[in-house]
């Protein structure tokens, strides 16, 4: 005859390890979007113009609040582009200027967010800030990116963004 005490801890331990392993299925967000290009280059003070088209599930009308995070090597910062309120589909663009302090011969990560109440969306992007040119810049740029590679694998591997 089984004792009631030790399957009861063996109940709530196998129900604890459920718990714990089983993942959590999380809810698809009911709007996507595409920014295009993918990639660009420029010089300081150049523009970008980013083309954003906005699709969503029939009835979500909710806004999606746009920013744009561009990083390398130390440098960061962030833009709004602005709230978009359905009816979707709907496109837009935003014109960047590239910032005249970004440091020259890199490519950025450039990461569209779209927020709309507990969702969030991404998009990747590279963007080539170019400089004056010649070969000490082309070599910058390659470790530049190397090093912006095995950053982004460091951080994908210890579980950080």
């Amino acid at each position: 005859m089984l004792q009631k005490g030790p399957f009861l801890k063996a109940v709530i331990f196998l129900s604890f390890l459920l718990i714990c392993i089983v993942p959590v299925v999380a809810q698809e967000a009911p709007y996507r979007f595409t920014v295009s290009p993918v990639s660009a280059e420029g010089r300081p003070g150049d523009t970008i113009t980013y083309y954003i088209s906005i699709t969503a599930d029939p009835g979500f009308k909710n806004p999606i609040d746009f920013t744009m995070n561009v990083s390398s090597m130390g440098y960061s910062k962030n833009f709004v582009l602005g709230t978009y309120e359905g009816p979707y589909p709907r496109s837009s663009t935003y014109v960047l200027t590239i910032p005249q302090n970004v440091p020259t011969g890199v490519t950025t990560e450039v990461t569209i967010n779209g927020r709309s109440g507990g969702y969030l969306q991404q998009q990747s992007l590279k963007l080539k800030i170019k400089g004056a040119g010649g070969p000490i810049e082309d070599i910058t740029s390659i470790i530049t990116d190397l090093i912006n590679t095995v950053l982004k694998e460091i951080a994908r591997l210890t579980g950080g963004k």
